[in-house]
């Protein structure tokens, strides 16, 4: 959460008051991963109105045949 803007005050208790939009999104439409981490976020009091979803995924995205990207895949931690 601190990577996305919240605070955090106390145990579950965030202070989002700061927060960073985001947009999630999965494979496809079938895909319940980015519902459940929204539903996560939710909880822990993310703001709602700083959440976007795209419910198609990159499935729907590439049938559309808009454009798309490749990153460097070399994750830091």
């Amino acid at each position: 959460m601190d990577e996305l803007g919240c605070l955090r005050r106390g145990r579950n208790q965030w202070d989002c008051a700061a927060a960073l939009n985001i947009l999630a999104f999965c494979y496809g439409p079938m895909c319940v991963q980015s519902p459940t981490g929204i539903a996560n976020l939710l909880r822990l009091g993310y703001p709602v109105g700083k959440i976007s979803y795209y419910r198609g995924g990159m499935m729907d995205w590439q049938a559309l045949g808009l454009t798309t990207v490749q990153g460097n895949r070399s994750a830091k931690k």
